[in-house]
This record gives C-alpha cells, structure tokens and sequence, in this order.
C-alpha cells in the first residue's frame, strides 16, 4: 500500500494502527479501489503538497449488499448469508417486515451475517437491518424472494422415480396442471387441491434443479434450485400412488441398486395363483392390468434375480416395486453381475463453533466446557448431520474426526463436513471424552446447531458459523409401561432420548439410552439432556423405548418410537406398546408358500410386513399388509410359468412378522422407505424358523 493509501484510510477511521484497519478490510468487505484498479500499479490520491482528498468514500460504514441464496419456500427455513457492513452482536433483521428470531440470527464478524428466514407470502420482500445499539436502520429493496411453493422431499435419485409433494400458498391447481424438473415433465401428476399436488420426478443429472407448475391455460410458477438430483444410497423411492383403484391397475418395477427398469418382470393381480391376473412388465419395467373387480387388490412383483414383494388389499391404481437383486453368481450366464459404476456426488460445509464469552468477533475459549480433570481426558466437538430417524443410537466419530481447542480460527475453530447435495441441517455436540476407556466415554456440555444449509453437488459452501450456546443442563424423566415379560420375553426395557431438528431430522445424542430389567421402575431418569432454547427454541424431545430379550436385546420385541414433548418438569409416559406377534403361517412346519397368518398382535397397527428368507438370507420375500389384516393368501411364485426361478429357494426358511404404526400414514399412499423401522412410531416383531 502507497503511502498516499495509508493517509487516506487513517483520516476516514481516525488514529487506528494500520495493522488492525489492514485486519478490517481483508477477506469479504468491499474493494477500497475500483475492481480495473486493485492490480499491480498505484494510484496517488495526493497532489504535490501531499494534500489527501476529503471526498473520497469508502461506503456507508452500516449496509447491507445482498443475500445468499436471496429466495427461498415460503413456509421459510431457509439458511441464508447477509453480506455488508458494520454488524454486530446488536443487529436485527426483519424479511419482509417479519423479524428473524434472535435463536436464528449469527454475526459472525462485522461483514456478515447467517439467518434462518421466518415464513412469508410468495414474491419479492424488503430486507431491514438494524443496529440496536445506534437505532441506525437499512433497508434492501426487493432483496429476497419467497417462492409460491415448496417441494419434498427435495431430492432424488437423478434415475427418477422419487414421488413428491408440491405445496403451494396462493395457487389455483386444478385439472391438468402440469410439473417440471430442469425442464423435463414429470409424470403421474396427482392434484388433491388448488394448493397441493403429487407427481413421480423423471430421470435427471446430478444437481439442483428449477421446478416449474404450470396450471391448464394459467401462468407458470418457479421455483428455482427447489429439486436437488444426487445418487445416494437411499434415493429410490417406490410404494403405492395414484387414485382410487378403479378396474385397472400400473405396475412399475425397477432394480433397487442401481434405478434401472426390470423388463419381463412379473406382476401378478390377486392373491390366489389360479384366479389371478398375470402379466410382464415392458422394456420399461411397465406393465397395466386391466379388467380388476373390487376396491382392492393383491399385488405381486416378482422377477429372475430379484427379491419378490407383495402388497396385500391395495386400493390405489399404481404400484412401483424396487426390489433388490439377489447377489449369487448363478444368477448370471457366465460371470457374476457386476454392479455399474455410480458416482456418488458431495458438497462440503464449512465453518467455525463459536463459543460465548469473548468480547466481539474474537475468539473464546470453550467456555461452554469444563476443562478435563484427568490426562486421558480431552475437549472435543463432532458434527453431525440430522439423523432420518430418532431410533439410531449415537456412535461416537473416530478421534481423528474431533474439532478440539487446538482447531484454526478466527472467531472460532474450523470445521468442515462432507454432505450429499440439498438442504443439510446439522447439529454440533462439544464435550469431554477419554478413549482410554473401552467403549470411549463422552460427556456433552453444549451444543448448536445450523439449518438449512443449501449444498450443491461438488461444491463447498463456507462461512456456515455454529453457534456452541446450547446447554446440556436438563433432566427429562420417563415414566415407561412396557408389555409384561412372557414365557420367551421380552425380559429387558432400553430407553432412549433424542430431539427434533425441525423438518431436517433428529439429533441424536450421546448417553441418549438407559437400560434396565422389566419389569421397568417407575421412572427412568435422563441427566445432561440439552435445553430447548435459542437455536433449539420450538423443538421437542423425542422418547423411545424397547422391550427386548435378553441383553442383546432379541426377539421377541416391542418397540415405541417417536414420543415428542417439551416436558423437562414431570416424568412423561411412555405407553402405547403393541403386541408381539405370534405367527401360524409360515410356521414350524412345512410352508406352502399360499398363505400368511399371524395372532396376538393387540394395539392399534397401521401396517404389517412379513419377510420371508430362503437360502441363509439369499432371496427374501417381503409381503406388505394394512393394519389389522392378519390373515391372507399370497400367490404360489414357484407355480409360475419358465424356466427361470422367481420366488423363494427350497429348504429351511425363517420369516419375520412386524407389526408397525407410523404417524400419518395412509395405506394408499405408502413409501418405500416407510418399510422399514426407522419410519415407524411403534412396532413388535417376533421370529419362526420353518421349511419351504
């Protein structure tokens, strides 16, 4: 810098060390010199005498430039970046006249700021900023807009097939509306009302994608990045759509590992092999099956190499089966099936835990930690992404995966995790840990969390800053009514405690289980749970429970899940528990491979899945029922025509019956994913060994 610079920048911020005002003004404030200017030459702001110049400016020392993403849904949540000027601890932003809530508000250092938006009406917003401190106020004109819909999941498989559901605030959808991915037209487009519709996503290319919903004769509606394509593992989705089964009924079928279509599938309409309606599916994997009688019908998937699936009493239009390949080498001519390549597409986030404490916008220590007392003891922090499901038990990352107080920073220490592309929302646990004991112990003391955090496929997104203020100070108890034991269990009861994140997940948390005999005390105590304030303010605590047998926690089981509340006061009961099922058929004997039959399943259950295993687990048939359907006929798969084998292989069998209840379910509209027990609130299962 030209000693003509130097005067300059001391006259505009008065007698400040040149070091400390350089400090000010690297990284992301404004360029002091025009962009053509700041290269390899000078400029003289002097005249001879050395005289500075008393016009020049640098910009307003408080303003707002712009926001990152500037749109969002307008049932709000999204993460997003105010970059300016002059911010502080004091700021307040208001979008759209509606204040972000102080829980939801990070300035991180003077030149920007993180925010979660509040909800808003569709279209373009004024943003505000204000300075408590200085009552100094600014005002970015049109600087975000709510888009009129919101689409979830908002992600899928780039093979397509993810069914999802658009909600819109101010729409008029009617009779031919129709939707759009990166400008490829999805398909089954259901509308259930002028604000809400359905459709399947078409095949796509890793990334995010705008949506566009165009109404019959009307203007479109976009929404842009609203639909993120990714090859995740679980990013096939499949289940039971459409309207009301009406004497015709669509069978999709694809291969579960990789997306593709099973051309010459079976598909099979009833539940008794003689009377049945058989047909295969196309190149496609399609197939339609006319000439249906009745509200409801048995539908059977079955294909070489694949595991079957049945789905009893089914009353929609459209079945889509992803079923899993059978992983044995004779099921290809000559060499084994090779699985084709897929490439897995991340972002990366990145940021700073930012721990209270220090005057602003430097460092503290951990101030929300205590210091170890031991020498194996250290300080350390894991981030997490929220968990799809609150009944996963917390694993403590490898030692290598910690943020600890040696971790570079500026106004906190630096960490960085690698996502898959779409809206992450991750929570970060500090603590004390000592992996010299066996399993390692970790203690929390503190916690934050950052939501909605837009990912693009291959790309890092930085500055996502975390604030560590959340404090493990509370103590939920549970007051547990498990199922009495029986002559083979249950005989233990595990609880568990985890919270929401929102629409994002859970955070699943450490020393979040009990365990004791049954039959269970009165009240199970948890100690350390995090308090549901600032970052946590509207979550809730997430109660589970299992009644298992012996301490591997087997079969028989019974499991309730999802139990939420705010009640950190009085022990909160944990009932519900359904009972386990007893099975008739498959049995102990010889099964006939025509009929399932089960008992004893008492409570309220919204869904029963069988899995039937052949082959030490080779190939098994997964059979779906409603709730309350314990007895039905499934069609006899080896009885079907060719050469090929489609069903279960000959010799010992063990089935598996689950009975399920899961929270706003309905039959007609079940997911794949909701076929297993991540998805469920309550479940008891129990297991029989027999022969086919």
């Amino acid at each position: 810098m030209t000693s003509a610079k130097r005067r300059l920048v001391s006259v505009l911020l008065g007698p400040l060390a040149f070091g400390v005002t350089a400090a000010c003004f690297s990284g992301t404030g404004p360029a002091l010199l025009p962009e053509g200017d700041a290269g390899g030459g000078s400029i003289d702001l002097s005249g001879d005498a050395g005289f500075v110049r008393s016009d020049a400016d640098i910009g307003d020392p408080f303003a707002i430039d712009g926001l990152t993403p500037s749109h969002g849904p307008f049932s709000g949540g999204t993460r997003t970046r105010i970059d300016g000027r002059g911010f502080s601890s004091k700021l307040r932003v208001f979008i759209g006249g509606v204040e972000v809530e102080a829980g939801s508000l990070l300035a991180s250092d003077p030149t920007r700021a993180a925010i979660v938006t509040p909800p808003g009406p569709p279209g373009f917003v004024d943003v505000t900023i204000r300075d408590e401190a200085t009552a100094k106020e600014r005002v970015l004109k049109n600087g975000f807009y709510y888009d009129a819909f919101v689409v979830v999941p908002d992600s899928g498989a780039t093979s397509g097939g993810t069914r999802i559901a658009i909600t819109g605030s101010g729409t008029n959808w009617g009779a031919g509306t129709t939707v759009s991915i990166d400008g490829v037209a999805c398909k089954e487009v259901v509308v259930e009302s002028p604000t809400k519709l359905e459709c399947v996503s078409p095949t796509g290319t890793p990334g995010s994608k705008d949506v566009v919903v165009t109404p019959q004769g009307g203007v479109p509606i976009q929404a842009r990045d609203a639909f993120t394509y990714s090859d995740s593992v679980d990013g096939y989705r499949g289940g039971l759509s459409g309207g009301a089964l009406a004497g015709r009924v669509k069978v999709l079928a694809y291969d579960q590992l990789v997306g593709t279509p099973l051309p010459g599938a079976f598909a099979i309409a009833g539940g008794d092999l003689a009377t049945a309606k058989v047909a295969k599916t196309t190149a496609n994997g399609v197939v339609e099956i006319d000439g249906i009688t009745g509200d409801k019908v048995t539908i059977t998937v079955a294909a070489k190499c694949h595991q079957p699936v049945t789905f009893v009493d089914v009353p929609v239009d459209t079945v889509t089966a992803y079923l899993a390949p059978v992983m044995d080498p004779s099921c290809a001519d000559g060499d084994p099936p090779s699985i084709p390549p897929r490439q897995r597409y991340g972002g990366f986030i990145e940021g700073q835990l930012v721990f209270p404490g220090a005057r602003e916008f430097e460092r503290a220590g951990w101030s929300t930690v205590p210091a170890p007392t031991k020498p194996t003891e250290r300080r350390a922090a894991y981030v997490f992404e929220a968990a799809s499901s609150p009944n996963q038990r917390f694993t403590l990352p490898p030692a290598s995966a910690a943020i600890t107080p040696e971790a570079n920073g500026t106004t906190g220490y630096e960490y960085s995790l690698l996502v898959f592309p779409g809206n992450s929302t991750l929570y970060v646990v500090a603590g004390i840990e000592d992996r010299s004991e066996t399993p390692p112990k970790f203690v929390p003391y503190s916690m934050g969390v950052a939501r909605g955090v837009a990912v693009p496929a291959q790309t890092r997104v930085q500055g996502v800053d975390v604030k560590m203020d959340i404090l493990f100070d509370h103590q939920v108890t549970i007051s547990a009514a498990p199922p009495a034991p029986g002559p083979r269990g249950p005989d233990r009861f595990t609880a568990s405690l985890s919270t929401t994140l929102g629409a994002a997940g859970y955070a699943i948390l450490p020393r979040g289980t009990r365990s004791t005999t049954l039959p269970a005390p009165e009240a199970l105590p948890f100690i350390g749970a995090p308090s549901l304030d600032k970052a946590m303010a509207g979550e809730q605590y997430v109660l589970g429970g299992i009644a298992a047998t012996g301490p591997d926690q087997q079969l028989p089981a019974s499991v309730v899940a999802r139990v939420r509340t705010t009640n950190a006061n009085t022990p909160v009961s944990l009932g519900g528990f359904l009972g386990v099922p007893v099975l008739g058929q498959p049995g102990s004997g010889v099964w006939s491979g025509r009929r399932v039959e089960f008992s004893g399943a008492t409570g309220p259950a919204d869904l029963s899945v069988t899995q039937v295993s052949s082959g030490g687990g080779l190939v098994v048939w997964t059979i779906v029922a409603p709730g309350g359907t314990t007895s039905f006929d499934v069609p006899d798969l080896a009885a079907l025509p060719g050469p090929d084998p489609v069903g279960l292989m000959s010799g010992a069998l063990s089935t598996t019956v689950y009975v399920a209840r899961i929270e706003q379910f309905q039959y007609g509209r079940l997911r794949w994913g909701q076929l297993s027990t991540g998805a469920w609130s309550a479940y008891a299962f129990d297991s029989l060994g027999g022969v086919y």
